[in-house]
């Protein structure tokens, strides 16, 4: 018979189970460990394939960069030929100027030598014409002295010759010797004595000019036509005043007229722009057009009035949007081009701002150079410029329509 030791059997139990025990725990720790493995290798099959494409675009971003390299490198090159090219055309520039200006310096002292040389001809000139004079009026004394000398010589000679005469044939008689020396008894000079005189002066005279006569025609010619050409100058003159005269009268009263046109203009588009607001506008001196300056003077909403120095930036930008529309208002066109008119503007200010270009959008065509995206909401077609590669430039349109809403 088989004996059983059940105390033994109790104990074996006991210790088979312990081990069971322990190597569940075992198998669950290995568990535990190859599901941490498991989630390790998938991080490291996930990291792995990150690292891939990574290494993918950057293998992508080093060939682009590459291509970059090898177009920056061309246009580098084209930009130094370009450069080069530059150079040597500043270099022809710079001789062409010195040229330029060796040849000026020389005109100028051509000029200057000119100006001089008739300065000294138009002195000189004067200085004969004073001679002239002088020469005329010693002439016309010398000949009427030379014409009294002639016929007093004359008359002495003749009465010499007949003297001489009678008195080879007979001589005279103590009465008619008293005849001659009471003749010349009033004679205060001594007529013998004279003639020798009045032969050397006669000597003398006989160097005159003969021509002094043509010449003095042909000055006095001269003169005539002078005279005549400065009238018409003065007439001329006179002429081109009155028209210029008439001219500042008819410009001033058409800018008078414009001017109070854009000046009601200006208020009540600036009434507009700033609701509330008060606007003068005003010419210093209306009665001289070429002499007048326009006053401009503001009064904001709720502010006293000032003067343009005393606005802020946005104010000043928008009395000045004011004074544009006020006056195309006045003189309207067909076509307007704006270049960021609205850049000071706020969103307030933009908003009565595009107001008014819809109200001028409805006669007119406007082209606007903005920034602003309040302002391009306005447009009918927008044109922009965008970069879509490094370093090329696309231009790009867009039409904007009124989307239906249902």
């Amino acid at each position: 018979a088989a004996v059983y030791d059940s105390g033994g059997t109790v104990v074996e139990r006991a210790r088979l189970e312990h081990e069971l025990q322990e190597a569940r725990a075992a198998v669950a720790g290995a568990e535990a460990q190859r599901a941490e493995r498991g989630a390790a290798g998938a991080a490291l099959r996930e990291r792995l394939a990150a690292l891939s494409a990574a290494r993918d675009a950057a293998a992508t971003r080093l060939a682009a960069l590459d291509t970059d390299a090898e177009r920056a490198r061309a246009a580098r090159d084209a930009a130094l030929g370009e450069l080069e090219a530059l150079r040597g055309r500043r270099g022809e520039l710079e001789k062409s100027a010195q040229s330029a200006r060796e040849h000026a310096e020389q005109m100028e002292h051509e000029a200057t030598r000119a100006r001089g040389e008739r300065e000294q001809l138009t002195a000189r000139v004067l200085e004969l014409e004073s001679l002239v004079r002088e020469a005329e009026l010693r002439e016309r004394e010398l000949s009427g002295s030379l014409e009294s000398a002639r016929i007093r010589f004359a008359e002495i000679e003749a009465e010499l010759n007949l003297l001489a005469q009678t008195f080879a044939q007979h001589p005279a008689t103590e009465q008619e010797q008293n005849d001659v020396l009471q003749r010349y008894e009033s004679y205060a000079d001594d007529p013998a004595a004279e003639v020798p005189k009045m032969r050397e002066d006669l000597g003398r005279l006989a160097n005159v000019n003969l021509n002094a006569e043509a010449d003095l025609e042909a000055l006095t010619e001269r003169e005539r036509f002078l005279k005549e050409q400065m009238a018409d100058l003065h007439a001329a003159r006179e002429k081109l005043l009155a028209v210029i005269a008439e001219i500042e009268s008819s410009a001033q009263e058409t800018f008078n007229k414009t001017f109070e046109a854009v000046q009601a203009s200006f208020a009540e588009t600036f009434a507009r722009l700033f609701p509330g607001g008060v606007a003068r506008m005003w010419q210093t001196d209306p009665e001289h057009l070429s002499e007048t300056g326009i006053e401009i003077a503001i009064a904001p909403p709720g502010k006293k009035m000032m003067s343009l120095q005393a606005l802020s930036g946005g104010e000043r930008a928008m009395v000045s949007v004011a004074l544009i529309f006020a006056i195309l208002k006045v003189k309207p066109s067909p076509f307007y081009l704006f270049d960021e008119i609205d850049a000071a503007l706020d969103e307030a200010n933009v908003g009565r701002f595009s107001d008014l270009v819809k109200e001028f959008a409805r006669e007119s065509q406007l082209l606007i150079v903005t920034h602003n995206k309040r302002t391009m909401e306005l447009a009918d077609r927008i044109y922009g410029v965008t970069m879509r590669e490094p370093g090329i430039s696309t231009i790009v349109s867009a039409r904007l329509e009124a989307a239906d809403v249902a």
